[in-house]
């Protein structure tokens, strides 16, 4: 692989190098930043990944938290019938809970074969924000559990609030590097074990994760694009009902599957205990006067 330095989606400067040759860290704001390669669409990628164990393993976790998110949406000012846009919309999870609240909902997902298993909603085919027209706007767009995973997030934060109408509510829930789960992998990591710290970043899967944000940086990415942060809070990062499938589904049984398992399980009312969660929600609201 050819190291390249990214840039900070944050503090918009070099990030440096942190043990791996694709990991990187920015030193003034502690963003993380990979340069795994994107294999969407790759069959010899897909083949590595179990997509009925990947929906089982995450549907109950997936439904109870994207059901808050509706919710939050709601609580912060926009209600049904809204149209919102469900960036990454995966197996139409978020699109079927926020269709039944009533929401005139619709995703845009470039995983051709994840789209095909979507049942929920109207589901574009592409990328964001390449498959909308130039003009159309939305009362909220969302990225649930997708923002990591996208080279430029500078400019998907741009191109949402292009797409949103003065007032209109960005909600990003992302994995959270100030969160238990990272810090122990990021341990872990140092110390020379490094099964824990790949498998965060999703090492060799399809779509892996590209970005590691804390909460701070979220913010003040979202600042600097004419938001303003109107909810900031965190969601489950561990449910016990389908964890064997999810921790199973690029694997088969293994001794170290099964221990990270047996731990995921007894851990999981600490993982999920407010801020020592992995997942942070935040909900922006676009100023009337951004760009």
């Amino acid at each position: 692989m050819i190291m390249t330095e990214p840039i900070c989606a944050v503090c918009s400067t070099p990030m440096h190098q942190q043990w791996d040759d694709w990991c990187f860290r920015c030193a003034t704001c502690g963003t993380w930043a990979s340069t795994l390669p994107v294999l969407i669409n790759s069959d010899a990628a897909h083949r590595a990944l179990d997509e009925d164990l990947r929906d089982i393993g995450l549907a109950t976790l997936r439904r109870q938290n994207l059901a808050i998110v509706v919710q939050q949406l709601v609580d912060s000012g926009v209600s049904p019938p809204a149209r919102l846009l469900d960036v990454g919309s995966a197996h139409g999870w978020f699109l079927r809970a926020a269709s039944e609240r009533g929401f005139d909902a619709e995703g845009v997902e470039p995983d051709e074969a994840v789209a095909a298993r979507s049942d929920a909603g109207r589901v574009r085919v592409g990328f964001f924000p390449g498959a909308l027209a130039e003009d159309e706007q939305f009362d909220a767009i969302t990225y649930n559990d997708v923002l990591e995973h996208l080279p430029d997030v500078d400019a998907m934060v741009a191109a949402s609030v292009r797409h949103l109408r003065p007032g209109g509510l960005l909600s990003i829930n992302i994995p959270d590097s100030g969160g238990m789960i990272f810090w122990v992998a990021r341990v872990l990591r140092r110390i020379g074990m490094r099964s824990a710290f790949d498998r965060l970043w999703q090492v060799g899967l399809p779509s892996p994760h590209l970005w590691y944000f804390d909460r701070r940086g979220l913010v003040r990415l979202g600042e600097r694009h004419g938001l303003e942060p109107v909810y900031s809070g965190s969601l489950d990062s561990v449910s016990r009902v389908g964890l064997w499938q999810r921790v199973h589904s690029d694997r088969r049984p293994s001794v170290t599957s099964v221990a990270g398992f047996a731990l995921a399980w007894l851990a999981a009312p600490i993982l999920n205990a407010g801020r020592a969660s992995d997942i942070m929600h935040v909900v922006f609201r676009r100023r009337h006067d951004a760009a």
